[in-house]
């Protein structure tokens, strides 16, 4: 990365470039876009104030803020921009670390600078990103009469919401009331893009009611009391907490606003001219990178059975590639869902680059994240055994683990029931050790019913031999006897706690 700084640092020295323009730029959406995969204020620390001021279509920049920005568009992780200097000097950055840079002058120092960085500079005929190629959005420019326009409907419906867009997944919102119009006018970023959608609502269950919808792309838009305002994707499970994360106090202003483009429709809209009434904004549209991976993201459904290919197998879980471009990395398997059967380590599990089969549990749009499980493709053990055997039926088992309140047996690979302490024997015991030793073969009775969302089950040793005695021809089938004890009587994790119950 420091390289190619370095070699457009050359190409600009080259060319006399002192200062450069901010052409098209965005605050993320064309490596992600999503805020959540991408670096603390999308790269822009240190370059511009935390409110971005400085950072728009138009503004002129030192050539050491726009060294930065090509730095920090470089990381892919967070803006994107164009830098030009008028017709003589630009600079673009592609979707794998190309660089486009293209000058008026011959750089020959600037091209041997670059073979000494190791770097191949080649001569082509343009840019991919030339403006030349540019899909735009005809919008007409906020003149006096969209704001005298804007100022009756402002009257007519007592408030509105002001969407300012002030570079491309960047917008700051305003609530617009009679009062408070022309302080929010003089106060917008240059060449903005501004969209009034109607006023946010305290009447929050019908909102509640359409992100609850599957299938919609939204914006949700929350205003608290204290007049601040802030947004995020909305997402169907918000709308079923209470809590903070589901965005539904009841003291909160809601409204959702569309995010795809063909799904808005404003009140009114428009940009914002230069300060001589001249509008020169023109804002690309080309779809890029992060929105074909949003468009992907959105043909994926829960409960889905899926393939796809294991990217990654660290510590606490499992990336999947959902396909060989846009869905990369973007599966993910936590531990839990990769197995029915105990295993020691995830590559006893899949490999980095096995292909696997899996079933969807959830689709996070904002985290660019979907929510995978391996095992809920293949036949839950606990289900299967328990289809053949019920309470009252004597099995084999091996001791697998000692605890202070009992032991734990495996009766079936992935199936583990305790035996507690007062059904190891006959008589009273005060220890597991007494009657058995990890690895020990025995003979148990099942004598509760399976609990298969907690994976549990309570067997006994005391209760095999108590029908054994009673009916030595049966070898301990059939019914436990009358007044046997059922219930583990065992805490809450059976496999990770050492404590007696109480």
């Amino acid at each position: 990365m420091a390289a190619l700084v370095a070699a457009v640092d050359a190409f600009a020295r080259d060319s006399g470039v002192e200062r450069l323009t901010i052409d098209n730029p965005m605050l993320d959406g064309f490596f992600h876009y999503s805020g959540h995969r991408g670096t603390a204020d999308f790269g822009l620390t240190g370059l511009f104030p935390p409110d971005h001021n400085g950072y728009h279509d138009g503004a002129r920049i030192p050539r050491s803020t726009g060294l930065g920005l090509v730095r920090a568009t470089l990381r892919r992780d967070g803006i994107w921009c164009r830098l030009q200097d008028g017709e003589r000097f630009f600079v673009h950055v592609g979707e794998d670390h190309q660089l486009y840079v293209g000058s008026r002058t011959r750089c020959d120092g600037a091209i041997a600078r670059c073979r000494e960085l190791g770097l191949l500079a080649e001569q082509i005929a343009t840019s991919p990103f030339d403006p030349a190629s540019d899909r735009t959005e005809v919008l007409p420019p906020a003149n006096d009469a969209f704001w005298a326009g804007l100022a009756a409907l402002v009257a007519e419906r007592g408030g509105v919401l002001l969407e300012e867009t002030y570079v491309r997944n960047g917008s700051h919102w305003h609530r617009l009331t009679p009062a408070g119009l022309d302080a929010v006018r003089a106060a917008l970023t240059p060449r903005a893009r501004l969209a009034v959608w109607p006023d946010l609502t305290d009447d929050i269950d019908p909102v509640l009611d359409a992100m609850s919808r599957p299938g919609r792309l939204e914006l949700l838009v929350v205003q608290q009391p204290d007049g601040r305002i802030y947004t995020r994707i909305a997402d169907p499970w918000m709308a079923s907490r209470t809590d903070a994360y589901g965005y539904s106090r009841r003291s909160d202003l809601l409204a959702l606003v569309p995010l795809l483009p063909a799904e808005r429709n404003p009140l009114m809209a428009a940009v914002l001219p230069d300060e001589d009434g001249v509008l020169r904004a023109r804002w690309r549209t080309n779809p890029t990178r992060a929105d074909r991976r949003r468009n992907f993201l959105r043909t994926i459904r829960k409960g889905e059975i899926r393939t796809g290919r294991v990217a990654a197998t660290p510590r606490f879980g499992v990336f999947v590639d959902l396909d060989d471009d846009l869905g990369r990395a973007t599966g993910f398997i936590n531990i839990p869902e990769l197995s029915w059967t105990h295993f020691d380590a995830i590559t006893d599990v899949v490999q980095v680059g096995q292909e696997i089969r899996f079933e969807v549990l959830a689709v996070d749009l904002e985290r660019e994240q979907v929510a995978l499980s391996l095992k809920a493709t293949q036949e839950d053990p606990w289900r299967r055994y328990f289809d053949t055997h019920r309470v009252g039926d004597t099995v084999p088992g091996t001791v697998t683990k000692l605890v202070p309140f009992g032991a734990f047996v495996r009766i079936e690979p992935g199936i583990e029931g305790l035996v507690h302490l007062s059904e190891l024997s006959m008589h009273a015991v005060g220890a597991p050790e007494e009657v058995v030793r990890e690895g020990d073969d025995v003979l148990v009775m099942l004598i509760d019913e399976a609990d298969f969302a907690r994976r549990r089950i309570c067997l006994s040793m005391r209760q095999v031999i108590e029908a054994s005695s009673h009916e030595p021809a049966l070898t301990g089938i059939g019914p436990p006897p009358h007044g046997a004890i059922h219930g583990c009587g065992v805490a809450d994790d059976m496999h990770g706690k050492d404590d007696a119950p109480a």
